[in-house]
């Protein structure tokens, strides 16, 4: 099977734009870094949250449906729980992210959904539309009157138009290359080739801002990118190219594609490429030691280098962490066995302590 074949990001039909799901795309880079997503359109309400508790999706938890469903619409409303900081009398909030991008007034669908959190018992809510449609003009409140009675509810909108496209290539925040991707997609809707252009140089930024082997932003930034800046057949195959020069650059071994004949999509092939490299870093701790402490994967390396370690004779700056830990867990017996009353000169023959050394951890203990 060719490899420019077997990597897809989704089935290839996904190149039509007529049968992308845009908003389905939108929500899973939301749902993927929504403290960046907060921290760029909503920096007063991300100061009031408490990120040392994980941000909670509640969305299929308050309102289920079956598994058949969650496709496009049904998948649209993002909701999460958040934890505020001490400082706030409120202790938690909660958050509704729609993405708009058809033009559609949705305004009665947030008040709908905020009642709906709000009979569940979510009392402190936070509605945000993020609208993709460069021609739309969305309002930020709904209105209902009847004769004396009447309702305003009125809800957060953020506009692609609101950003130029030198606010948000110059932005540290990762999310403003996702809205910058939604921007080239809106002005090269009739122009493949542009669009080839601004997709490429979007990974290349994603390259050069983001280890693809420090942590997993850079591939839900990548595999967006791919997703909304859909290309034809043509233009597809050359920029996976691209892509694979990108990641050898990296040193991620792409070739490791041609090992499987199925169908894989480009996440799946992250994390193949993730493991490779921590079994290769393990082999890296034990030959140098741990001079760096050798990136994600391979601090689990370090482990199994110790262990490895006692059979094969590590090298110099491994054998120093080796016979720390062993002194450590020798001093640990020790004092269990002082604990016990045991003779000192047992200890000393059970554990290769000095008298010296045990008298030491006998008067701390």
């Amino acid at each position: 099977m060719n490899l420019l074949n077997s990597l897809i990001f989704e089935e290839q039909e996904m190149y039509d734009a007529n049968k992308i799901d845009f908003d389905r795309h939108w929500k899973e880079i939301i749902a993927g870094m929504p403290d960046s997503f907060l921290l760029l359109l909503e920096p007063e309400l991300f100061e009031q949250i408490d990120f040392a508790a994980k941000l909670q999706p509640m969305e299929q938890e308050l309102f289920p449906i079956h598994s058949k469903q969650r496709i496009g619409k049904h998948i649209a409303d993002k909701i999460f729980d958040v934890k505020l900081k001490r400082k706030y009398a409120m202790k938690k909030a909660t958050i509704h992210i729609e993405v708009q991008g058809d033009g559609r007034d949705i305004s009665e669908r947030m008040f709908k959904m905020y009642y709906k959190l709000f009979d569940k018992g979510r009392k402190n809510i936070y509605s945000i539309v993020l609208v993709t449609d460069p021609s739309a003009q969305h309002p930020t409140t709904f209105d209902h009157h009847f004769l004396g009675t009447s309702v305003q509810f009125q809800f957060r909108v953020h506009h692609l138009n609101n950003f130029t496209e030198t606010e948000l290539f110059t932005s540290d925040n990762p999310f403003a290359l996702a809205l910058l991707a939604g921007k080239y997609q809106a002005s090269t809707r009739f122009n493949a080739e542009q669009r080839y252009t601004y997709k490429v140089n979007l990974a290349q930024i994603i390259k050069e801002r983001y280890s693809f082997v420090e942590s997993d932003i850079g591939m839900k930034l990548l595999i967006f990118v791919d997703a909304i800046l859909y290309l034809p057949d043509d233009l597809h195959e050359k920029f996976m190219k691209e892509i694979f020069r990108i990641f050898k650059e990296e040193g991620i071994d792409m070739a490791q594609a041609e090992k499987t004949k199925e169908v894989i999509t480009f996440g799946e092939l992250f994390e193949r490429c993730k493991k490779e490299a921590r079994e290769e870093g393990i082999k890296e701790g034990i030959k140098e030691g741990i001079k760096e402490g050798i990136k994600e994967g391979i601090k689990e390396g370090i482990k199994e280098g110790r262990e490895k370690g006692r059979e094969e004779g590590i090298k110099e700056g491994l054998n120093k962490g080796i016979m720390e830990g062993q002194l450590i867990e020798k001093r640990k017996i020790a004092i269990k066995m002082i604990n016990s009353g045991l003779d000192i000169n047992l200890i000393i023959s059970l554990t290769g302590l000095s008298a010296d050394e045990i008298r030491s951890l006998k008067e701390q203990n």
